[in-house]
């Protein structure tokens, strides 16, 4: 829920008027904790990020969106929330970023954990692309969300054996094939925060675990963008509770003039009336970088008089002005612009040919999981090729046929396709809702302490309070160690 009036510091008759920053955090995650969004919202908030991403690596949009409703629960899992990822995906293969822990098939497990959603949806894209399970798929039309759905099951992506299905339910349901032919998007992408203003320019409240690189996501703007429009140096941070412009500021301030308060500087007051920094000094005939004495009146809206010198805090500039920047509007960039790299050919897929022989003869250690790995073939399909073949009674010199013709060719008994039956497609929300419960991964997320944590840090980035954390945890400190994991939520 996005507020009419930000919550930050504004001037009224000249008297401003503050929301203390503990305050602001704990309106902010209870309006958080209040809402719940629906698949329809989900859908309308990204599905310009699905439709970008199919054109950029070849997922269709509808099997993108489909997977995030069923997978984050339309991104009220907590998973969703504290780590950005929105499809499940777990710390496998060669990954080097952030983790987070949760219950999934098995307790406390490692999952990935992103900067943001767009890292998360680009991610899940490179995730199906280097896997030679889902290579077969990017040979499919990109229309044919079916063969996609049950290749996804096939291949392995979830253990419900209805996953194919379900995907089809939910992309019938809400239509999401519609944008399996839509065109790259090049007029203004979605733009979530709306009804907060200043000065006519669109901004957003920062909460509580939001950085520049998210907000800058979750807007469709680059992280450069955001440092510019707020002035914020590279290695500046944003608070909870501050405004983020989300547009450039304008030439001129909402008021005539200000009065500066104690402890204020240019920046504050540009950011207050959403004026241009460097405009606020030149009006002001002030060098950039100086700051004015408390009680100087700043004009935002004329220049003031040469003779009419403004009464400095410090005299000497701390840094130059930097050469101006030629700006283009984010919201209608180009594909070209946009995207460096076209990966929707399935010829850019990197596949690895591997030499299959007719059959495999178990060793030591072999199971059918390995079997499949080794061949690039899937375990289903051997079940089907080897009619003898039982994965927990394997034994050692045992032969397995790789392919359907190698079982013929051998007289092997393959068994008929497996028909799998269909499932019902959801007719209500609330079955909906039954189905989510038993995918989505939403069980009690755990953190692992790593250098530089503070126990502050820790509880603002999941917004719990210190006793909560002891009561989890069954801590009778406060202290806490490197390596150390932490339960962060019920």
């Amino acid at each position: 829920m996005n507020a009419t009036l930000p919550l930050t510091s504004v001037s009224v008759s000249m008297t401003k008027i503050r929301i203390y920053p503990l305050l602001a955090m704990l309106l902010i995650a209870g309006l958080a904790l209040a809402q719940k969004q629906t698949p329809q919202e989900y859908i309308a908030k990204y599905k310009e990020l699905a439709i970008i991403e199919m054109h950029r690596s070849g997922v269709p949009a509808s099997i993108t969106l489909a997977q995030g409703v069923l997978e984050s629960n339309s991104g009220n899992s907590r998973l969703a929330k504290f780590a950005n990822n929105h499809f499940g995906i777990k710390c496998k293969g060669s990954w080097t970023g952030n983790v987070i822990y949760a219950n999934d098939d098995a307790p406390d497990e490692c999952f990935r954990a992103y900067e943001s959603v767009l890292a998360s949806y680009q991610d899940h894209s490179e995730f199906l692309r280097v896997n030679w399970r889902y290579h077969d798929l990017f040979d499919l039309k990109r229309t044919d969300y079916k063969g996609w759905c049950h290749g996804l099951r096939k291949a392995g992506y979830a253990t419900n054996p209805q996953y194919g299905n379900i995907l089809i339910s939910l992309i019938d349901r809400y239509e999401l094939h519609q944008y399996d032919e839509a065109e790259l998007p090049d007029t203004e992408l979605p733009k979530p925060v709306q009804g907060e203003t200043i000065n006519g320019v669109a901004v957003k409240t920062a909460k509580p675990g939001e950085t520049v690189e998210t907000i800058a996501s979750d807007n469709y703007v680059k992280d450069k963008h955001i440092r510019k429009w707020n002035d914020l140096p590279d290695d500046a941070k944003i608070e909870p509770g501050e405004i983020v412009y989300l547009k450039p500021k304008r030439r001129r301030g909402s008021e005539e003039k200000h009065i500066v308060l104690q402890g204020e500087d240019m920046r504050d007051i540009s950011q207050q009336y959403g004026i241009k920094l460097k405009l606020l000094y030149r009006k002001n005939r002030m060098d950039r970088g100086t700051e004015p004495k408390e009680g100087e009146v700043i004009y935002m809206q004329k220049k003031r008089s040469n003779d009419d010198a403004v009464d400095l805090a410090d005299k000497t500039p701390q840094w130059k002005e930097d050469k101006p920047e030629k700006f283009v509007n984010p919201h209608t960039v180009t594909k070209k612009a946009m995207d460096t790299t076209d990966f929707s050919s399935p010829g850019a897929l990197n596949k690895v040919k591997i030499e299959v022989p007719e059959y495999h003869t178990v060793v030591k250690g072999d199971n059918i999981y390995r079997i499949a790995e080794k061949y690039h073939v899937f375990e289903e399909d051997l079940l089907t090729w080897n009619s003898s073949l039982n994965p927990s009674t394997m034994r050692i010199g045992q032969k397995i046929y790789l392919s359907e013709e190698a079982a013929k060719k051998n007289n092997s008994n393959a068994k008929p396709p497996v028909t799998k039956p269909d499932v019902k497609a959801p007719t209500t929300e609330d079955e909906i809702e039954k189905i989510k419960d038993e995918i989505v991964v939403d069980g009690p997320i755990t953190h692992l302490v790593v250098k530089g944590d503070t126990l502050y840090n820790i509880c603002k980035r999941y917004n719990v309070t210190v006793d909560q954390l002891k009561e989890w945890n069954k801590l009778d400190t406060i202290n806490i160690q490197l390596g150390q994991k932490l339960q962060v939520s019920e």
